[in-house]
């Protein structure tokens, strides 16, 4: 290897992607220690609204306890371990499946059948356990480790960003989701996301008729990333929209899965990568709009991102996947010019930066 290829900076070796092992140990450290996105607050508008969401091989109860509070619960009953809950619904008290054993929205164990005939048995001893709970703008997410910070402590410039680009979030309704399985491990899909070095070539309407690529930046913070480009005009914009003062196109992304985006006329959606194996992601898009009823150009937005720039991706993804395990491969430059331009990948080495400090030595 020459001097200059030396000083370049080298993006991670292939079995990061590949090796099994390396997956299993990202459940523990990466996806049960940092805050993952569970839903927006319309999907628990009323006392006993909840989601169920799987996490770090885990499952969480995410429940509005009155409309002061929502909660989040591990969905494991402390009897004998049963599954609590599925999907989403609205239950003020649930009960177990197995024994009956029931729980109201704080967790506490209300009854339990045959309790009055055991000695000892005290219900307050049964309470379910809870997990970390935050709401950022309207976006509930929810952490396993009992000690992490706090958001805006971890992200403040992208919690301050939310209340000037989607000021409404909270407010805002779900109008559609946008989702797929991808061919990849997860990290291929955010370093995708996290770089523009591709656009020209695989998203051409995207970098033609939205974006104006030569105002595209993306800029680094220590958990997260904004994405800010200016919008095409004229003729050239492949769809219409309504606010003038919401020409630009803002993203941000949060360590490790989960992204904000608002594209030109202020409408939002909010992305979230869930890993599934070391080679599947399943990836979604959910849509957040003033009003269910929605504009023509708001319809267009919506089919256009999806015939696009959403699947465009989908078939990249997966022959990097097909690479990464050929051996051939093991480690590539990554491209980062001193402009920080449009065309670097300095974004994509701080996630790498981010994912090894993490990993520490279960990666060395």
């Amino acid at each position: 290897m020459s001097k200059q290829q030396a000083a370049l900076i080298q993006s991670l070796a292939a079995q990061a992607y590949v090796d099994p092992e390396i997956y299993d140990t990202e459940q523990e450290l990466i996806f049960a220690s940092t805050w993952q996105y569970a839903c927006h607050v319309e999907k628990l508008a009323r006392p006993g609204d909840y989601v169920v969401c799987e996490l770090a091989k885990e499952s969480i109860i995410v429940i509005r306890e009155d409309h002061n509070r929502i909660n989040a619960f591990y969905n494991v009953c402390p009897h004998r371990a049963s599954r609590l809950l599925e999907a989403e619904g609205c239950k003020k008290r649930f009960a177990c499946p197995y024994h009956a054993w029931t729980f109201n929205t704080r967790g506490e164990l209300v009854s339990a059948p045959n309790a009055q005939n055991v000695p000892g048995f005290r219900s307050s001893n049964y309470t379910l356990r809870a997990c970390q709970l935050e709401i950022m703008h309207g976006l509930v997410f929810i952490n396993l480790d009992d000690d992490a910070r706090p958001l805006k402590d971890l992200a403040p410039e992208l919690l301050v960003d939310l209340g000037s680009y989607a000021p409404r979030l909270p407010e805002l309704t779900f109008v559609h989701r946008t989702e797929a399985l991808l061919d990849c491990n997860w990290k291929v899909a955010i370093e995708n996301y996290s770089e523009c070095y591709h656009c020209e070539l695989i998203h051409k309407e995207l970098t033609t008729g939205v974006l104006d690529m030569d105002s595209y930046r993306i800029r680094v913070f220590a958990q997260s990333q904004k994405h800010l480009s200016g919008s095409q005009s004229g003729e050239s914009r492949v769809y219409e929209f309504d606010d003038l003062d919401a020409t630009d196109f803002v993203a941000w992304w949060l360590w490790p899965n989960f992204a904000f985006q608002s594209y030109p006329g202020g409408r939002v959606h909010c992305w979230n990568w869930k890993p599934l194996d070391i080679n599947r992601t399943h990836l979604t898009v959910d849509w957040f709009f003033p009003s269910p009823k929605l504009a023509d150009w708001e319809r267009e937005l919506i089919r256009h991102h999806a015939s696009t720039t959403f699947s465009e991706d989908s078939a990249v993804m997966a022959q990097v996947q097909q690479g990464l395990a050929s051996r051939a491969y093991e480690s590539g430059p990554l491209m980062i010019d001193a402009e920080k331009s449009q065309y670097s990948e300095h974004a994509v080495a701080a996630i790498q930066q981010l994912w090894r400090d993490a990993m520490g030595d279960a990666y060395e």
